[in-house]
């Protein structure tokens, strides 16, 4: 059930939408995602648009749709909102959902242990395959979960454990990687670099011959690779080496 606010930012973006937005991004996409037909700053523009319209008529104690006044309070968060969102056909409803958590939702509530366990059982282990290409998996890894381990450590262990996860989806299991990329020198209490690399080869082997188990592994795998700790460096080594043959020429 799409929540009122989601409901209102699908709404400015069918306003907003153009045909040759849409038509671009289905072929940039390959079809694999059906599009509304907003580019990202247009989504962002939308999605600020229904927040601090919101805000606003909250702020001014204005009268609600029902003839009710509003109070003086501010909701907390967005979370219930966002998931709507992640969960709609379209990729760029999707986009506008993870801009909802990642620009608008209060840190606190962002990275609670609740928030992390909504979003996996409502979006990532659903029947329904809400997270179903690179451009919304890595923007949710990158965009959200970073946010949320780096605010809180202890949710680090669980996003990583994802990449293990044989049960877990082809995009569920990249998430638990691509949520650490380009951090290798910063990860939390209760992770190292060499748990990371664990991480990525049994992302590889959990799906050899999907595309985005490949390039998801090597694009964090590169990283190890170039890190200033031999030991590492040598991990990651003996890794790629150990499955030099089921590696694709795109992932080297």
């Amino acid at each position: 059930m799409t929540t009122h606010r989601a409901t209102l930012i699908i709404e400015q973006l069918e306003r907003r939408a153009t045909p040759s937005v849409k038509a671009w991004m289905t072929n940039y996409m390959k079809g694999s995602t059906p599009f509304i037909g907003c580019k990202i700053p247009v989504v962002r523009e939308s999605v600020r648009c229904v927040v601090g319209q919101a805000s606003k008529k909250r702020g001014r104690g204005d009268d609600d749709d029902d003839g009710l006044k509003t109070t003086s309070i501010a909701p907390t968060t967005y979370v219930e909102d966002a998931i709507s969102l992640l969960r709609h056909d379209c990729g760029d409803a999707k986009q506008a959902g993870i801009i909802l958590l990642c620009e608008h939702e209060p840190l606190s509530t962002l990275s609670d242990e609740k928030m992390l366990s909504q979003l996996e059982t409502q979006v990532l282990r659903t029947k329904e395959r809400y997270v179903n290409d690179w451009a919304v998996a890595d923007s949710l890894a990158i965009k959200v979960l970073k946010r949320m381990w780096k605010n809180n450590p202890r949710l680090a262990p669980k996003i990583l454990s994802w990449a293990s996860d044989e049960s877990a989806t082809l995009w569920h299991r990249r998430l638990g990687i691509v949520a650490f990329v380009k951090e290798l020198g910063s990860l939390p209490k209760g992770i190292d670099a060499f748990q990371l690399v664990n991480a990525c080869e049994d992302n590889l082997l959990a799906a050899p011959d999907e595309r985005f188990a490949q390039t998801g592994t090597a694009w964090v795998t590169r990283y190890a690779l170039a890190c200033g700790d031999d030991a590492v460096r040598e991990h990651a080594l003996n890794m790629v080496v150990r499955h030099g043959k089921l590696w694709t020429t795109e992932a080297k």
